[in-house]
């Protein structure tokens, strides 16, 4: 019997230190990435509008920098760039421009968010349609080492957000501060995580008659939220404007649109109009990300790379796993 009861004592101490000296630690939302590995996003906007003109069917990219608990990427907060404003008898009436500083180098620029904050908090990335890109499971083991590498570099780059990257990719420097009038957008950054750890992906060429149906397609996008923004008597003050020149509509489309297509992000004039069906662009949306061979589902094929030019070989539909409490000892 006393056997028995010193029996019992040492298993209550043992489970009673147990509980005394286990700890609850929380392990963050996460989602089905590894360092290195890309993540591909749709999201509404003119921007989607623009990409799925080239068949695109994601509009945004970032990289894993860790085992899927956080995303480094680039982007732009448009609706932060401050705008400038026509005033008549000292009254603000309609807006003038953009800040053309602003407009040409985007901020935040590159920055890193964890998983919960980019997809429910800033909701920079939307997880309906999302992707992982990656390596095919038999490369794997070799690759890993290759994306880990670029993952570091990415980590270290800061730059602005550029809008002409969507028409001149080549313009990041290999730099962890902001220099004026160099950077780039999503998909051009992580070219760059690869191109300076020692692989270069290829590059999109887009014919001038796609430029310009897209040239087009983001003036008429952005024409129309100036008026929608400006509501109804904002948009008669810009009619008004308009019989005696160029509206605040047409001002800021063609602002935005010489700042894609020229870097001009001081010029409200219709000077890219001069260019039509003259322009290449030489840069890669998310999709030219893509091995060649890989159709979206969009139901294209608008990737450029091959299996020589990229590590990245494989889609996985995106999982997110949402945060848990796991028990440490």
């Amino acid at each position: 019997m006393k056997f028995l009861t010193k029996v019992c004592f040492i298993v209550l101490v043992l489970f009673a230190s147990t509980t005394v000296f286990a700890a609850w630690v929380y392990v963050p939302m996460s989602i089905n990435a590894q360092k290195g590995d890309i993540v591909l996003s749709t999201s509404p906007g003119f921007i989607m509008d623009l990409l799925a003109i080239l068949g695109c069917y994601w509009s945004h990219s970032g990289m894993a920098v860790d085992n899927g608990y956080n995303i480094r990427h680039n982007t732009m907060y448009v609706s932060q760039i401050p705008i400038e404003y026509n005033y008549i008898w000292f009254i603000k009436t309609t807006p003038k421009r953009l800040d053309p500083t602003r407009l040409s180098n985007g901020l935040p620029g590159i920055l890193t968010e964890d998983i919960d904050t980019a997809y429910n908090t800033t909701l920079n990335f939307h997880a309906a349609g999302g992707a992982v890109l990656k390596p095919t499971v038999a490369n794997e083991a070799l690759y890993r080492q290759y994306l880990n590498a670029a993952a570091d570099v990415f980590n270290y780059l800061k730059a602005y957000y550029r809008v002409h990257a969507y028409v001149n990719m080549y313009q990041l420097d290999y730099a962890n501060y902001y220099i004026t009038g160099r950077g780039n957008h999503c998909s051009g950054t992580c070219w760059y995580a690869n191109y300076f750890a020692g692989k270069t992906m290829a590059v999109a060429t887009i014919p001038p008659a796609l430029v310009t149906q897209c040239a087009n397609s983001l003036y008429t996008s952005v024409k129309n939220m100036v008026r929608d923004e400006a509501g109804g008597f904002g948009a008669f003050i810009i009619d008004i404007e308009g019989l005696f020149g160029t509206g605040a509509d047409e001002k800021i489309a063609n602002q935005i649109v010489n700042t894609f297509g020229f870097d001009r992000s001081t010029d409200t004039s219709s000077y890219w109009r001069n260019y039509i069906n003259q322009v290449t662009a030489t840069a890669n949306a998310p999709d030219h990300l893509l091995l060649s061979s890989y159709t979206n589902p969009s139901g294209h094929n608008v990737g450029v790379q091959t299996t020589s030019t990229s590590y990245y070989g494989q889609v996985e539909p995106l999982v997110i796993t949402d945060g848990y409490y796991i028990e440490v000892p």
